[in-house]
């Protein structure tokens, strides 16, 4: 027995039976061996007081990757430790990250939107008015000049709403303002839009390369019957075609799209019919470095509008999905590439990387979301709502109760997130869904996939061609033994 050694809490046994091997993975150091089959069968079944039943060899390994540990280590402790330092790193940020919403009319009326309520409110004008971009300069002028936190290297604008290209002058008045207080203080400026795509003429294209706003994000919900079911023009007429046409034209070299698809099940059975238009049109596989997806859930009951309960996705029905959007837009790539000799891409899963914890929109100091009328809020997903507004930002106080409502949130402390052992490597770092309890919130992929996501890498990783007894794997070691 060796009384002074425990195995890790944070452990996985793994077995890959055709290739009669085990890997051993551990969350918290997020190291990596590979045993054989005998050998990681045993490490598979042993308790802390049956270490010494191991070879000497094997024993170095395992400490070596922190898979064995001194037994008076408590490793929630340092899991604690992770998540307050990543809270601190947060803190210290030098970059002021602005969401705004010029304004929170929309030309379409997607049942489903997420953003909820956009009536207005009696003081409400729907839209940034000159008073109220007057109070914004000043207020960011402000914040780079008298800074309440780091002082500020980077600047990040990302443009909301509604549809924030129905204010075209109010983006341009006021991303002039900010390219040219940037430049005066060295400042590094980037900007970014969500847009729903269907005012993207050749003239817009010109006026976002100008202003540096070259991150797009817009939504396509699958084939075009499926997408103009659910995403359409207040007079009801879909808006599929026009979104593609206006992607067809995007110049070349000058931005980067995140096409968002907010799926379920049945968006899901329609998204062959998205990759046939795409590739017609010439957006993708064509601009694959120019254009790429994001496959996001939409949650039974999560702000009133629903379809039958049976379309929506569990947390784990999301993310097998999620795996299978992959594999299928692979799929896709693959098929069109070799009819234009074109290199063929390879499914892998990267390997794990350290959470983050929390989410440093709402943490750090230097992060505001503006809603319409010009109130502050801490999270850009709350910017719709009347009841979480903070303050003016023409009485921008940074010490306002209310700037810090996030903050109170500990993520270890949560009773399914403390016990989890894959909480060291989560990727959930959303504050706002734990705060509100929102139906959102979303487990790691890898509590429901760890087994088959960890062969696929040591597939990728342990080849003929590259060393059979190390390597490295972005944030972990691989070793064999």
């Amino acid at each position: 027995m060796l009384p002074d050694l425990k195995l890790s809490y944070y452990n996985f046994a793994i077995p890959y039976p055709e290739k009669q091997v085990y890997i051993i993975y551990n969350s918290l150091s997020n190291g990596m061996i590979e045993l054989d089959w005998e050998t990681g069968l045993i490490v598979s079944k042993l308790n802390s007081m049956e270490i010494h039943y191991l070879d000497a060899d094997v024993i170095e390994v395992l400490q070596r990757n922190g898979m064995i540990i001194p037994r008076e280590i408590d490793e929630f402790v340092e899991v604690k430790k992770r998540a307050d330092t990543n809270r601190a790193t947060c803190d210290r940020s030098d970059t002021l990250f602005m969401v705004i919403s010029p304004t929170n009319t929309c030309n379409m009326n997607c049942p489903y939107c997420y953003q909820g309520d956009k009536t207005p409110g009696e003081e409400d004008t729907k839209y940034l008015g000159p008073e109220n971009m007057e109070a914004m300069k000043k207020m960011i002028t402000q914040i780079v000049y008298q800074p309440h936190a780091t002082p500020i290297k980077n600047i990040r604008i990302e443009w909301f709403g509604g549809e924030p290209l129905i204010r075209k002058k109010t983006i341009a008045e006021f991303s002039e303002f900010v390219i040219a207080l940037s430049k005066e203080n060295g400042i590094d400026y980037q900007a970014s839009i969500i847009t729903n795509g269907t005012l993207l003429d050749v003239a817009t294209f010109d006026m976002l390369e100008k202003y540096h706003i070259r991150d797009l994000q817009i939504t396509i919900d699958g084939s075009k019957e499926m997408h103009n079911s659910m995403r359409y023009y207040i007079n009801g007429k879909g808006t599929y075609d026009r979104i593609l046409d206006h992607l067809s034209r995007m110049p070349f070299g000058k931005f980067y799209v995140t096409i968002r698809i907010n799926g379920d099940k049945a968006v899901y059975r329609e998204l062959e019919g998205m990759f046939d238009d795409l590739e017609a049109k010439g957006i993708w596989p064509q601009r694959d470095s120019e254009v790429t997806f994001s496959w996001s859930p939409k949650f039974y009951n999560f702000l009133g509008y629903n379809q039958d309960k049976d379309v929506y996705y569990t947390s784990y029905e999301y993310q097998k999905s999620k795996e299978d959007f992959t594999k299928l837009k692979v799929e896709r790539f693959n098929r069109w590439a070799s009819q234009h000799s074109v290199a063929t891409k390879r499914l892998n899963f990267a390997y794990p990387s350290f959470a983050e914890f929390y989410c440093g929109t709402v943490e750090s100091p230097n992060s505001i979301s503006v809603d319409d009328s010009g109130y502050i809020h801490k999270c850009y997903n709350t910017i719709n709502d009347k009841t979480k507004r903070i303050q003016h930002v023409s009485e921008f106080d940074p010490t306002q109760p209310g700037m810090d409502y996030y903050r109170h949130f500990d993520k270890t402390q949560q009773p399914d997130c403390r016990t989890c052992k894959v909480l060291p490597i989560c990727e959930e770092n959303c504050n706002m869904r734990f705060v509100s309890n929102a139906e959102s919130k979303v487990c790691s992929a890898w509590k429901y996939f760890m087994e088959e996501r960890m062969r696929a890498i040591y597939d990728y990783n342990f080849t003929e061609e590259q060393d059979a007894h190390t390597m490295i794997a972005r944030n972990g070691t691989v070793e064999t033994c």
